[in-house]
């Protein structure tokens, strides 16, 4: 019985060392944990505000369109389109694109028997580093001259 005795008086600290080591991989996984959940975080902004930032180029688009091909109230009495190559920039107040503005810019271009509209539109959602952008290009045709 004495052996046993001695034997625990040379393991003194060893669970100290233990627990530090213990203590010390605690500390790393839970760092690990708040560094994904940082990451994840903005990663979910960014796709947010990119949603955001295409369907604001998106509505751009519309808006350019509706300006080249407005509805006409009576067959004798056309709209004229409009196309502008100066952007023209819209800033949205409502809810779901509070924050966003779109600038749109409309290219005419002469086919010959036709005319031809290139319409871009720039969306843009957030600010500093959530900052994104998304960009939309469409294509018109005019009816013939």
């Amino acid at each position: 019985m004495h052996r046993k005795v001695t034997s625990l008086k040379h393991q003194k600290g060893s669970m100290l060392i233990i627990a530090v080591f213990a203590m010390t991989a605690l500390a790393a996984l839970g760092a690990a944990l708040m560094q994904i959940t940082t990451s994840q975080s903005d990663t979910t902004t960014r796709e947010v505000l990119g949603t955001r930032a295409w369907l604001a180029a998106n509505s751009g688009t519309e808006m350019a369109m509706a300006r080249l091909f407005p509805l006409a109230k009576d067959a004798n009495n056309l709209p004229v389109a409009t196309c502008s190559e100066a952007p023209v920039v819209t800033t949205f107040s409502s809810a779901g694109l509070r924050g966003c503005l779109v600038s749109v810019t409309c290219e005419t271009i002469d086919a010959g028997e036709f005319v031809q509209y290139h319409v871009e539109s720039k969306g843009q959602c957030g600010s500093g580093v959530h900052q994104v952008v998304r960009i939309q290009e469409s294509w018109g045709k005019g009816i013939s001259r």
